[in-house]
């Protein structure tokens, strides 16, 4: 026989109630009581408490804005650890903004309500800079959104998670149309520090038919880890990449001369800067590599 779980509506007892009965007898106090009425009680209980939306906001903004400079942990041998470290010290923020789901009627309504202010905010940030600060403050929000905020929603809010992400992803690319922020787990985040973040020389391999660990692709990764990222100006232009990379890619992966870009971006670029590395002029391939990016964003970036 099958037991439902239910709660007596006058004494809170926990009862264990066969399903095949309508009305049972509290073993606590002894009243007679109807099993739906109990069940009821037990939904009652199970159902979240209400958020107020303040907190709610104030939840979303910590996630966000509690993480200085992105970049510094965003390393191979760095990143998973201060990954876990934020998400632990983001745990009330996560159950909040995981609450806050569960417990309203009109979670479809309720969710830009909650987004909304913080990208506001984020554009009334941006709002103040103008040239270079600009852009790295941007640049540093973007990161933070898809390397932290992101993850930690995905794999804490098990019910909410991916819903809190599509509409962040919608309302900032509203206020930002240039961006293309994307959603990943921190497992796929930090496989990528090998496989993903090299995507317009990833690009250029796969169209020569190149192995994702070939000889290229391994120096220009670790030239990225050993070198560029290790001094400040390294730092800002791999942030840089990563804002537009993929957009680069995107278009171009559209176009019917896609291989044809490709092999151009090989001759003019990529091999001569494996050709400076190689010779140790490391200096004079960060500044081929930026030329490279700075072209293809004029091209390609829209």
């Amino acid at each position: 026989m099958e037991f439902l779980k239910g709660v007596c509506p006058y004494c809170k007892g926990e009862l264990q109630i066969p399903q095949d009965r309508e009305t049972v007898i509290c073993m606590y106090c002894g009243k007679e009581l109807i099993v739906r009425d109990a069940l009821a009680k037990q939904e009652e209980i199970n159902r979240p408490k209400p958020v107020s939306e303040e907190a709610a906001v104030e939840a979303l903004q910590n996630l966000l804005y509690g993480i200085e400079n992105p970049m510094q942990f965003f390393k191979k041998a760095l990143y998973m650890e201060f990954f876990h470290k934020y998400a632990f010290e983001n745990a009330k923020n996560l159950a909040i903004l995981e609450q806050a789901y569960m417990a309203s009627e009109d979670a479809d309504a309720l969710l830009p309500r909650i987004a909304e202010p913080l990208v506001a905010r984020v554009e009334s940030d941006l709002h103040a800079l103008r040239g270079r600060k600009k852009d790295e403050l941007q640049m540093d929000y973007n990161l933070a959104m898809v390397v932290y905020v992101f993850p930690a929603l995905l794999e804490t809010n098990k019910v909410s998670g991916q819903a809190w992400i599509d509409v962040l992803i919608k309302i900032w690319k509203k206020h930002f149309p240039k961006t293309d922020l994307k959603s990943a787990t921190a497992k796929e985040i930090n496989a990528g520090f090998r496989y993903r973040f090299c995507y317009i020389t990833t690009a250029v391999c796969e169209s020569q038919h190149k192995a994702d660990d070939c000889y290229e692709l391994s120096l220009l990764r670790t030239f990225r880890d050993d070198y560029l990222l290790l001094s400040k100006e390294g730092e800002a232009m791999v942030r840089e990449y990563y804002d537009v990379a993929p957009s680069i890619v995107k278009h171009i992966g559209k176009r019917a001369d896609a291989d044809a870009i490709y092999e151009a971006i090989w001759q003019q670029y990529l091999s001569p800067c494996i050709r400076l590395i190689e010779s140790g002029q490391n200096e004079e391939c960060v500044d081929l590599y930026k030329h490279m990016v700075y072209e293809l964003k004029d091209l390609y970036f829209h």
